[in-house]
């Protein structure tokens, strides 16, 4: 057992030889029920119904591998990322659980002999922590688990007690299941250490003693006010972060060192031109990217997409943060490392393979607005300049006028230094958002009410038959701003209402069309409604022609009534749950939001979009008619829950499909709407998805531009299978060319250390395979140059690794060719810019090898 993918299978496997029932990874999204956290950010959080005895678990044992995701809330370890050795926000935890089972022994039991067994981890390493007891819970130390460890053969003095804040472990939330928690670290010896006599287990001045396995021995419930009820049953939550284990297995230096980081770590150096481990900067960009960009990949394919709050905003946060990392190391691009991650991590997560094209869409828009707005922040940023703190006034300026998120700014400040008046920039945002709600938009539509109120007669909305009307201004109020609000005797403006949004439209003086004035917004007052213009020369009584163009209302019309298809379509799918939770009707676009805990299926999706086109391509008329509230009820017509109605309603009904009832603008039959395509799918909270969907023209644009994609993907497919046709047809190769090992031999050591040409980084490995086996005992290090960059390869005998790493030699060669790397004490690689300098840094690598012997 070596690779990540052995450990996950290997634990897996384990226990359900075991009598564990296995279960695949749950969504990252806690249930609706759980509204505890944003995300999942432990193995058992999925289970916690089942360890409060709300529900009877299938089976009295779960082993499973959970994705989980520390970057929001109080489960946060974002800022960590990139600064040590072992965090990351975005992991897998193994775990083995037992419901009213075994308990603390046998846990241990499993525990010891998982890691000194299958992991092949050394005992004399291993050290354990304990629940050293806390007076305020009124619990003593835990015996039974130190009467546990030392039944394993663990001395006494390696069986650390500490306090609840690190062996007590708390809910997936602010209340549920805990208890006192057991935790293995593992000695990875002086050189990770840091010296100090009281160093050990959670020391918080280095990586020596890692963590990598905790046995939660769930056994309460924490309530509101902090008190603890014995749970009906004692449980078993265990655990083992992947990543940390597979560390710890390949005895790497950190996590982004393991196999399951290689891909991505590889893309990330190859693109950026910057070796890994090259700086502290160069380090750092390499972890938070490789951290961020799984993060990301697991996001979007569970239908989340960037928002300015809620997990959107962690989304969005994650992808800014990457984008500040690939600036700094110049990667020109953050949108294609999801494709990397899917290759990394795909064969056990089909969700991120099946979703990967929308993955890239999304973060690609994501990351072309928000570096218009960083070029624009960071110049002002370090147009702050000097060593001192930022005020409040600063940071709240580079907020509001830049678009310059906070916590980028306290990041930067922190890299520099400095601190950030966080608490002044909240004060000064709270008020700014106060302000802009007494004078913006509640503001406006005050004015616009008392404007209405004043004007004394109420507007004739025609909306519904007529776009171009001629019609007088009864009222005006030049606002001397350049803008004024009028009321027109007959309008065929809609007022924003229905999730249907303010016509666009224009007013021209009758007799000098010249004269025109842009409509900025439509207010709704009941039956009423008051008009704001931008423009000037207009004045009350006069006679002006109002128009909404075709171009704009058609496809408001098309979408709004593709909307009532939709909501229809969704109940028949997913079932007479799904009400709509919010809508947006817009002339190039259309949005859903609708009750549904999970997300679509491809399969759900398809039956969606199909029966959204029958009902189209069937030409079905609509009826709209004005009726009593209570008949519309004996109707059946559908209602939206907390919408305020008058006593008589308008009803929409498409014949056969819906009845609804519903003020916006609708066409005349549904063979107008031309077509439906979904764009996108995804989460907006607990319990609620939204649908973005285009009809009309913009439906058939987006449908020509797949259909050249697909063109264009034709055309080379088949320049492909021409080039393998030449390729199969053209004479073979004799095989590969022979290499002579130059061998030195030194204290009983064959050292081969020589420059290769005309190989790449997998035929050198394989190369210092080749002379290793042939020349052993041997120390192999080859160095070479392909498409203008260097490649070191180290590769020693285990016998050579114990008196000199090849990590180290390998490290310190790279140096010099201005590059970096790592790996193994047998065997490690590294990368490097300057082919020039490979003459030294064989020398240096020869130098440490014989200095060692």
């Amino acid at each position: 057992m070596r690779t990540t993918a052995e450990l996950r299978e290997g634990f897996l496997s384990f226990f359900e030889a075991r009598g564990h029932l296995r279960f695949p990874s749950w969504s990252l999204i806690p249930p609706p029920e759980d509204p505890s956290t944003l995300f999942v950010s432990a193995g058992m959080q999925p289970l916690k119904p089942y360890f409060s005895g709300a529900k009877q678990p299938p089976a009295p044992r779960f082993t499973t591998v959970q994705k989980c995701l520390r970057a929001g809330g109080k489960d946060t370890d974002l800022d960590q990322v990139g600064q040590t050795a072992r965090h990351a926000s975005m992991f897998e935890m193994l775990g083995n659980f037992s419901f009213g089972d075994y308990f603390k022994d046998g846990a241990i039991d499993l525990a010891w002999e998982f890691v000194t067994g299958e992991m092949g981890l050394d005992p004399d390493r291993l050290w354990a922590t304990v629940f050293a007891g806390d007076p305020v819970l009124d619990l003593g130390e835990d015996d039974v688990a130190v009467r546990g460890w030392l039944r394993k053969g663990l001395p006494r003095d390696r069986i650390v007690p500490f306090p609840r804040s690190d062996n007590f472990w708390g809910p997936a939330g602010e209340t549920g299941p805990c208890g006192p928690c057991s935790e293995l670290h593992l000695d990875r010896g002086e050189r990770y250490g840091c010296g100090r006599d009281t160093c050990g287990p959670n020391c918080e001045h280095c990586d020596r003693f890692i963590e990598f396995w905790n046995l939660v021995f769930m056994e309460y419930d924490l309530a509101a006010d902090g008190s603890l009820t014995p749970l009906p049953k004692q449980n078993i939550d265990t655990g083992m972060g992947l990543e940390r284990g597979a560390m710890l297995l390949q005895e790497v230096d950190s996590i982004f060192d393991t196999d399951g980081f290689r891909l991505i770590m590889d893309w990330i150096e190859h693109e950026s031109g910057v070796g890994y481990g090259t700086s502290p900067e160069a380090t750092k960009a390499h972890r938070v990217l490789s951290d961020h960009g799984r993060g990301i990949t697991f996001l979007i394919a569970e239908g989340i997409t960037p928002a300015n709050e809620g997990r959107g905003y962690v989304l969005r946060r994650l992808i800014r943060r990457s984008v500040v990392q690939a600036r700094r190391i110049g990667l020109p691009a953050v949108y294609p490392l999801p494709a990397i991650v899917v290759e990394q991590v795909g064969p056990w997560y089909p969700e991120v393979v099946e979703h990967a094209s929308s993955i890239e869409r999304i973060v690609r828009a994501e990351e072309e607005r928000f570096r218009e707005t960083l070029d624009r922040g960071m110049k002002e940023f370090e147009a702050l300049g000097g060593a001192g703190d930022i005020s409040a006034d600063d940071a709240f300026r580079l907020a509001a006028t830049y678009g310059f998120p906070v916590e980028l700014t306290v990041e930067l400040a922190a890299e520099r230094g400095r601190q950030v008046d966080v608490e002044g920039y909240r004060i000064a945002m709270a008020r700014h958002r106060e302000i802009s709600r007494g004078s913006g938009e509640k503001g406006a539509v005050q004015r616009a009410a008392d404007f209405a109120r004043c004007a004394g007669f109420t507007t004739a909305f025609v909306g519904y038959a007529k776009t171009d009307v001629l019609t007088q201004i009864g009222a005006l109020e030049d606002l001397g701003d350049g803008t004024f609000l009028a009321k027109l005797r007959e309008s065929p403006f809609y007022p924003a209402g229905g999730g249907q949004v303010t016509d666009h439209g224009t007013i021209a003086l009758d007799g000098d069309p010249s004269l025109q004035a842009e409509l900025v917004e439509a207010f709704r007052f009941d039956g009423d409604q008051a008009l704001l213009f931008r423009g000037a020369g207009f004045a009350a009584g006069d006679r002006v022609r109002a128009l909404v163009p075709w171009s704009i209302r058609f496809p408001t019309m098309a979408n709004h009534t593709a909307t009532h298809l939709l909501q229809e379509a969704l109940r028949e799918v997913l079932g007479e749950h799904v009400k709509q939770a919010g809508s947006s009707v817009r002339p190039d676009r259309l949005r859903f939001d609708f009750t549904h805990a999970v997300a679509l299926t491809p399969e759900e999706r398809e039956q969606v979009e199909l029966r959204v086109n029958r009902a189209i391509f069937e030409n079905r008329p609509l009826h709209v008619f004005e009726t009593p509230i209570e008949e519309a009820r004996k109707l059946g017509a559908m209602m939206l829950f907390g919408e305020k109605y008058g006593d008589i309603v308008r009803v929409v009904e498409i014949e056969g499909v819906s009845r609804e009832l519903c003020g916006g603008t609708h066409v005349r039959t549904t063979a107008e709407i031309g077509a439906f395509t979904i764009t996108s799918e995804g989460s907006v909270g607990a319990g609620a998805r939204r649908i973005e969907a285009v009809t009309s023209g913009e439906a058939f644009a987006l449908l020509r531009a797949r259909s050249r994609e697909l063109d264009e993907v034709r055309a080379e497919l088949e320049r492909l299978r021409k080039e393998l046709k030449r390729k199969q047809a053209a004479p073979r190769a004799a095989g590969p060319v022979e290499i002579e090992a130059a061998v030195r031999t030194a204290r009983g050591v064959n050292l081969i250390v020589q420059a290769v040409d005309g190989l790449d980084g997998d035929a050198l490995l394989d190369l210092s395979d080749r002379f290793k086996q042939r020349h052993a005992p041997a120390a192999v290090v080859l160095g070479g140059v392909d498409d203008g960059k260097v490649t070191l390869i180290a590769n020693f005998d285990p016998t050579v690794a114990e008196k000199v790493s090849a990590s180290d030699v390998v490290r310190a060669a790279a140096a010099h060719v201005g590059g970096g790397g790592g790996g193994r004490p047998t065997m490690a690689r590294a990368g490097g810019k300057d082919p020039a300098k490979l003459p030294d840094a064989l020398a240096e690598a020869e130098r440490l090898i014989l200095a060692a012997l």
